[in-house]
This record gives C-alpha cells, sequence and structure tokens, in this order.
C-alpha cells in the first residue's frame, strides 16, 4: 500500500508538467510566445545552464521543423 501512495505525487506532478507543457506548445504554435524567449528568461535566471540551453533549443528546434513551424 505505501508503494502506491509513493507514486501517487509523482503522478500528480506528471499530470501538471504535461498540462503545462501542453499549453506552452500551444502558445507557441499561436505566435504568442518563441521558444527561444522561454528558453533565455530561464538561462537569465540561472534555472538552467548555457549547456542546458545549448541542448534544449536544438532539440526544439528539431521539433519544430518536424512539425514545420520553422
Amino acid at each position: 500500500m505505501s508503494l502506491i501512495m509513493a507514486d501517487k505525487p509523482e503522478d500528480e506532478e506528471s499530470v501538471i508538467l504535461k498540462g503545462m507543457f501542453e499549453e506552452i506548445m500551444k502558445m507557441i504554435q499561436q505566435r504568442q510566445i518563441k521558444i527561444e524567449t522561454i528558453i533565455q528568461k530561464a538561462t537569465e535566471q540561472n534555472i538552467i545552464t548555457q549547456d542546458s540551453f545549448n541542448r534544449i533549443h536544438r532539440m526544439l528546434d528539431e521539433y519544430g521543423k518536424k512539425k514545420q513551424w520553422a
């Protein structure tokens, strides 16, 4: 029973993160915000490192090309 209880917070967090990701993706698709802006703000606030910034930017750029956003 305790294993089930331990999984519950992670599941709730996953649902929240998935919802946040979907909202961000909608904003990007509707051109309300640029991917670069999101990543730049995270870097400026020391939430992510420059290496992470470069990796995320590259991944999102590839994803955008697959979705034909760019």
